[in-house]
């Protein structure tokens, strides 16, 4: 699992990869995904056990992301986030 300095490190360096698609979930009507949920999802999932050891698969790894791996990865986050009451939670997105 990659430690904070190094996710921040890693992280400016793919911006870039970041953006294109959030630019593509965008475009399909994802408007609500941003690159720090992104990157989370990279960091925590794909590459939870290990980083490829390459830039170019780094990036495919990036690139193959679909609307309904991140959405999957979000309920399963949403379910064992421990909420005390409804106060604590934000619904500004879901209006």
């Amino acid at each position: 699992m990659l430690l904070i300095n190094e996710s921040i490190t890693y992280y400016t360096k793919y911006e870039p990869w970041l953006n294109l698609k959030i630019q593509e979930f965008n475009q399909l009507g994802y408007h609500q995904i941003n690159k720090e949920d992104l990157w989370k999802y990279v960091v925590d999932l794909c590459w939870k056990r290990n980083v490829p050891a390459h830039y170019y698969q780094q990036i495919s790894d990036i690139m193959k992301i679909t609307p309904n791996h991140y959405l999957d990865y979000a309920a399963v986050e949403a379910q064992v986030y421990k909420v005390t009451s409804l106060d604590d939670m934000n619904f500004e997105g879901l209006f």
